[in-house]
C-alpha cells in the first residue's frame, strides 16, 4: 500500500468541495453525450496534505450516460446440392457506431484530468464477414 500526501492510502482519496450550490447536478441520459460534459474540476479541490476531504466516496448526481449499442447480424443460407449448403454471414458490432464516454477521472491527484472525461469505455464499430460450409 503507498502512502501518499493527501490520505492514508491513494486509493482512498477524497476531495474538498468548494462549492456551496452542491456538488453536481444529474446530467439527463437522454440527450447525446459528449466528451466535456462531465468536466466538474471546479467544484473540488485537493485537501490538506494528509487529510480525508469532505466529499463521500460514493456522489449520487456522477452518473454514466447508458449503454446505447446495437449489435446486428445477417445470414444467408445458398443450398448448392441437396446435402451441401454455404452459409454467408455478415455480423457488426456498435453497428451504428455510438460513443459512450467512460467516466470522470476521479483521482484528487490526478492535476488538471481531476474531474474530465478521457476515455472511452465501449469498442468502435467492427464488422465481421464469415462462409460456412454445411454438408
Amino acid at each position: 500500500m503507498h502512502l501518499g500526501p493527501h490520505a492514508t492510502s491513494q486509493h482512498f482519496d477524497r476531495a474538498d468541495t468548494i462549492s456551496s450550490v452542491g456538488v453536481i447536478a444529474e446530467t439527463s441520459c437522454d440527450k447525446k453525450p459528449s466528451a466535456n460534459e462531465g468536466e466538474v474540476p471546479t467544484v473540488f479541490s485537493q485537501p490538506a496534505p494528509f487529510t480525508l476531504g469532505n466529499v463521500s466516496p460514493l456522489i449520487a448526481g456522477l452518473r454514466n450516460h447508458h449503454i446505447n449499442n446495437l449489435d446486428t447480424s445477417i445470414f444467408k443460407v445458398f443450398t448448392i446440392t441437396e446435402k451441401v449448403r454455404l452459409q454467408f454471414r455478415a455480423e457488426a458490432f456498435n453497428a451504428l457506431n455510438q460513443v459512450r464516454f467512460g467516466g470522470p477521472n476521479t483521482t484528487v491527484t490526478a492535476g488538471a484530468n481531476f474531474g474530465r472525461i478521457t476515455t472511452q469505455s465501449n469498442d468502435p464499430r467492427q464488422m465481421q464477414f464469415g462462409l460456412k460450409l454445411i454438408w
